[in-house]
């Protein structure tokens, strides 16, 4: 039983390490892509823009990915989506709400919630059985 006790407590700190360690990783990553940029652009017809460029939101979106299969390959998918996705969001959020002067950020902020955990926790919770199915498949041979 102390056994029991003893795997329960180093799962509870593996879970904890691997969390605070995606969560800063993805503050990085929404400092690094997007939090840098405020500036909104000018179209040629005289409205804005932005601030994000794709080739912006696409990095973010790709270190996320890798981010959420790490946490999935390392087992534990619930504390990555929770650790990435919920960072993320909470970034993007407080970035928006101190830079939005119209008051619609709380609109961005609430159709950005379920897409990005869904999408996180798409990725979070398929990488495992990936890792299972290549591991299957080379015992057939």
């Amino acid at each position: 039983m102390v056994n029991e006790g003893s795997s329960r407590a180093r799962r509870i700190r593996d879970g904890a390490r691997i969390g605070v360690i995606l969560a800063v990783a993805s503050l990085v990553n929404y400092l690094a892509w997007l939090g840098w940029d405020q500036e909104r652009d000018v179209e040629p017809d005289g409205s804005l823009s932005g601030p994000y460029q794709p080739w912006q939101v696409a990095g973010l979106v790709v270190v996320m990915g890798i981010l959420a299969a790490v946490s999935g390959r390392r087992g534990h998918p619930w504390i990555g989506t929770i650790s990435v996705a919920g960072v993320m969001w909470v970034s993007w959020s407080v970035n928006a709400l101190f830079s939005d002067n119209s008051g619609l950020w709380v609109v961005g902020a609430a159709a950005l919630l379920p897409a990005v955990f869904f999408g996180v926790s798409l990725v979070a919770f398929l990488t495992p059985l990936r890792k299972t199915a290549g591991r299957e498949g080379r015992r057939a041979e």
